[in-house]
């Protein structure tokens, strides 16, 4: 068996940091002028339609 397989971590792989797009920062301002505290059904939607991850969706939140 592979450790891989378990394990998909990888110590020495950088991760690029994805910016939010004008688009998707339109849309999240429009849902911030109405809500400043999505709930996890809204943050999901969200995500989906921005095609963004729900975390990035809540840390979006969390910083603006």
């Amino acid at each position: 068996m592979d450790a891989c397989t378990f394990y998909p971590y990888a110590p020495n792989e950088v991760k690029h940091r994805r910016r939010t797009t004008s688009a998707q920062l339109k849309i999240l301002e429009g849902v911030f002028k109405t809500d400043t505290k999505p709930n996890a059904a809204l943050r999901n939607k969200l995500a989906v339609e921005l095609d963004m991850t729900s975390r990035g969706v809540q840390v979006w939140f969390q910083n603006r």
